[in-house]
């Protein structure tokens, strides 16, 4: 626990806590600005839950921003050490270097937690704000589908474990933060262009984008994908921390 708060206070003279709230109400903000100005084109009809077609604009939303977020807290998380030279600093601490890199995971998975908490509260929030300041649109009149929510949550937490794990290991082997980010965000362009190619869930890159428009009864389809998921993340996982352990030296 010492290592993890040692690690989370870097952070604190960063950009990444402004950018886990700002990023988090970003789409919230959206949907709700939106939906308030052309109320009459989100009106639903008799007997129509409202909180389907939004959920599905919210779920989307975390599709496209969450990993692009995942994505700039690896890049400034690792960053630091780049920037301050502070990896060999580290290394002579009396602490193994597997407890660095798992370290470091941690804050990053505890960021990317934060974020998709947040980014959901707020998106139920300003859909229940919406059915209080416009009764029309109707929202107060259905229940949140929390389990269509914590499903979507679980599949897609998973669906980007392989890009976290292999932008990890690509941002500590490379010191340029703009390189790293960059691969990263080229290999999103190319799951996003691509999704609908049949070979395309072999790219890591591409798995957050094959949960658009989510809907529970596709979950048997995305099977074959979760275990290619998971294969990778195994992969990445050894293949990384083996390097980092063995090879590695700032």
């Amino acid at each position: 626990m010492k290592l993890f708060y040692t690690e989370f206070i870097k952070l604190k003279n960063t950009f990444a806590l402004w950018l886990t709230l700002l990023g988090a109400l970003f789409v919230p903000l959206i949907l709700f600005t939106t939906y308030l100005s052309d109320v009459k084109s989100f009106v639903p009809g008799h007997g129509i839950n409202p909180w389907d077609d939004f959920l599905v604009r919210t779920l989307n939303g975390c599709c496209f921003f969450s990993i692009g977020f995942a994505l700039l807290i690896i890049g400034l998380t690792i960053h630091i050490e780049h920037k301050a030279s502070g990896w060999k600093h580290l290394f002579t601490l009396p602490i193994s270097r597997g407890r660095i890199y798992f370290g470091k995971l941690l804050v990053i998975f505890a960021m990317v937690i934060c974020f998709f908490t947040l980014y959901l509260a707020l998106s139920v929030l300003s859909g229940a704000v919406l059915g209080y300041a416009v009764p029309d649109l109707g929202f107060s009149k259905f229940p949140v589908a929390g389990m269509h929510i914590f499903r979507f949550v679980t599949e897609f937490f998973i669906s980007i474990l392989p890009t976290v794990f292999l932008q990890y290991w690509l941002s500590f082997r490379l010191k340029n933060l703009i390189t790293s980010l960059g691969i990263g965000l080229g290999g999103l362009m190319i799951g996003l262009l691509l999704k609908s190619w049949k070979f395309i869930i072999y790219l890591p890159y591409a798995a957050p984008f094959q949960l658009l428009n989510y809907k529970e009864e596709d979950a048997s389809s995305h099977q074959r994908l979760f275990l290619i998921n998971a294969v990778y993340t195994v992969l990445f996982v050894m293949l990384s921390y083996k390097d980092f352990v063995k090879r590695f030296r700032g």
